[in-house]
């Protein structure tokens, strides 16, 4: 098995806080929607979204990349943009407004995803589960988006 360069390999551990971040978000936002519907689909995402942070975390043990804990992950401070670009007294609003943000933030998980995606390397299983995992988030979002268009 080929080494992954540290430009990779930082990449990846950043996409792996972001999930994180990502998880953690959704669900404060979903405890703030009173409408049912609309918070089983952004718990969907969240759900999604903490599997996805899971077969990251899991692929990169494998490759023996970094051993990551979830301690880790939330000791590290994430300096870049952030999902929703707000705090927990900010996600305050009407369902409909709430779900806009939601839906908005799916670019930054998809700029996060082609961060690695462009990156070459040679593993090819790794690649395929990024791919499958991208395509599973826009699968959610795209939900998430039907749902919004009807409410």
């Amino acid at each position: 098995m080929q080494n992954i360069n540290k430009v990779i390999s930082d990449k990846l551990y950043s996409l792996l806080l972001f999930l994180h971040h990502g998880t953690k978000e959704f669900e404060k936002v979903a405890k703030r929607i009173e409408d049912r519907n609309i918070k089983m689909s952004i718990r969907e995402v969240a759900l999604e979204t903490n599997q996805y942070k899971r077969e990251l975390n899991s692929q990169l043990q494998s490759l023996k990349i970094r051993r990551i804990k979830d301690s880790d992950i939330l000791n590290n401070e994430i300096n870049r943009s952030e999902i929703l670009k707000r705090n927990q007294s900010e996600i305050i609003g009407s369902d409909k407004e709430l779900v806009e943000i939601c839906c908005k933030s799916e670019e930054h998980f998809e700029k996060a995803y082609r961060n690695v995606l462009n990156e070459f390397f040679q593993q090819d299983e790794l690649r395929q589960m990024l791919i499958y995992q991208l395509n599973g988030l826009k699968c959610a979002f795209m939900q998430l988006k039907l749902l919004r268009a009807v409410y």
